[in-house]
């Protein structure tokens, strides 16, 4: 019960985790004229560039510039380019460690380089959803839709796809860590407390060899024989216990990240059983990102973070 009430704890303040502090993203697509009947009804050429700097961990402030190509004059064979400057707010929702569907919302300024038919330079606010799609930690897909109205009345649905460009860490909130530790602090006291006679002592901490692949929890064929003679060593002393605790890197958020520790710790501890070790004598525990041994900002640490250990517990002979 003291576990699930830590765990429940940390989950609660748990935040969305994301590492690009800023990112570029050169865009192309179509700007599609409704609600007008002054300019022809057809999908003009757009295309432009952005750059945005994360000011929370789920939210971007975005400045954006497009250009639309050649727009056509319904009342004339005369046309005119269209220069787009924008700043918008993004707020990202992470479904998984590489998917962040998003919604926005800003204002911007519309140029019209040839002023025809009592179309003229405006103000415009707009609102729109996307998609980004983290094909590698240095290139982001993105696409988006967004519907944008200009003060006069004008009306466009303009579609984009792009390639971001992510650099720079986001400094991540450590709440949830801290307060993982403090509560581990509490319960550790309350036991201290509640447990009069001898209880286990810890022994020493083994870290597996075995090395995850990203978001995965299966176990390498080449890693068996490191935990068979780990299960071996456990049934030559009946006296000790182990707690299997299960590790991730930083990508990804919280709670999906708890999850996949958990999985990693359940899968050692089941291939330590299968060994002949008796189950009552393994626990399974997952931290998620919250215990980093190396630095999430490079792609070794964040290797290295990927990992399994096994707390192993020795209680005293009467």
């Amino acid at each position: 019960m003291k576990k699930i009430f830590a765990l429940s704890l940390a989950l609660g303040v748990s935040v969305f985790a994301a590492d690009n502090l800023y990112e570029i993203t050169p865009q192309i697509g179509g700007s599609w004229h409704i609600s007008n009947d002054k300019y022809a009804d057809n999908i003009d050429l757009s295309y432009g560039l952005k750059f945005a700097t994360r000011v929370m961990p789920s939210v971007l402030l975005e400045i954006g510039y497009a250009h639309i190509n050649n727009t056509e004059y319904h009342f004339s064979k005369e046309s005119t380019n269209a220069e787009r400057y924008s700043v918008d707010l993004i707020k990202e929702f992470n479904i998984h460690s590489e998917v962040s569907p998003y919604i926005l919302g800003g204002f911007g300024y519309e140029h019209i380089s040839n002023e025809l038919h009592s179309v003229d330079s405006d103000f415009f606010g707009q609102y729109g959803v996307g998609v980004r799609y983290a094909l590698a930690d240095f290139l982001h897909l993105k696409t988006e839709l967004k519907h944008m109205i200009s003060l006069d009345g004008r009306s466009d649905i303009v579609g984009m796809v792009g390639f971001s460009i992510p650099f720079g860490t986001y400094a991540k909130e450590v709440e949830a860590v801290e307060v993982v530790k403090v509560t581990e602090e509490i319960l550790e006291e309350v036991e201290i407390i509640e447990v009069a006679e001898e209880k286990p002592t810890l022994s020493h901490i083994h870290t597996f060899s075995v090395q995850f692949p990203f978001d995965s929890s299966v176990i390498a064929p080449q890693y068996n024989a490191e935990i068979k003679d780990f299960a071996q060593s456990m049934k030559e002393n009946p006296n000790q216990t182990a707690t299997i605790s299960g590790h991730t890197d930083s990508i990804g958020d919280d709670g999906y990240n708890q999850k996949l520790s958990i999985r990693r710790a359940n899968a050692v501890k089941d291939a330590i059983i299968n060994e002949g070790v008796h189950a009552e004598r393994l626990e399974a525990k997952g931290y998620g990102e919250s215990k980093p041994i190396a630095n999430n900002a490079t792609k070794e640490g964040r290797q290295e973070n990927r990992r399994v250990e096994a707390e192993i517990y020795t209680t005293p002979n009467h």
